[in-house]
């Protein structure tokens, strides 16, 4: 992914190559979808997978997307790899917080991925480290915040997030 990102980069802008990503990938999963007969979301649904998209897709991925333009590979690892631990924060918030093994677990594959990255050039700007933060952080809140959602089964859910938005043509009456 971040070598594609790293290549897409050079011909696109960070957002653009981003939302082209993700609305294909989004087509042809809803088409295949349909096809198979899988039937539409409820308008809740497919507004709740449309902000788990924002959340995920846009701000997880379309920041990381965003900050490769000026960060190093080695510091975008490191940072999506922190995606975890805000999700137990997140998860903690809700009433959910980790075990003390599962901790202990999130803090070694934390150190792991530190470690595997030293020597690494951590080189950055101040705008891209900001990005970098902030995705993980859009990432981990939207992966806790929808277990707590009517969602759609998880393909026609995923498809909904990619295209960012109800694929039924308006909303149902309330």
């Amino acid at each position: 992914t971040y070598l594609a990102i790293r290549i897409g980069l050079e011909t696109m802008p960070p957002f653009a190559l981003a939302a082209i990503r993700f609305w294909c990938a989004g087509i042809a999963v809803f088409a295949f979808l349909r096809w198979r007969g899988v039937a539409l979301p409820t308008w809740r649904q497919a507004r709740n997978s449309a902000f788990m998209g924002v959340l995920l897709l846009g701000g997880g991925n379309g920041f990381v997307t965003y900050a490769q333009q000026t960060v190093s590979s080695g510091l975008a690892a490191v940072a999506v790899a922190s995606m975890p631990l805000f999700a137990a924060l997140f998860a903690g918030l809700y009433g959910r917080w980790p075990s003390r093994r599962d901790a202990l677990g999130l803090l070694l594959g934390f150190g792991g991925i530190i470690y595997m990255n030293t020597g690494a050039e951590f080189r950055a700007s101040p705008l891209g480290a900001l990005a970098l933060v902030a995705a993980p952080m859009m990432w981990a809140f939207g992966s806790v915040w929808s277990r707590r959602q009517d969602l759609h089964a998880i393909w026609m859910s995923t498809a909904v997030q990619m295209l960012g938005r109800s694929p039924s043509a308006s909303p149902a009456p309330r």
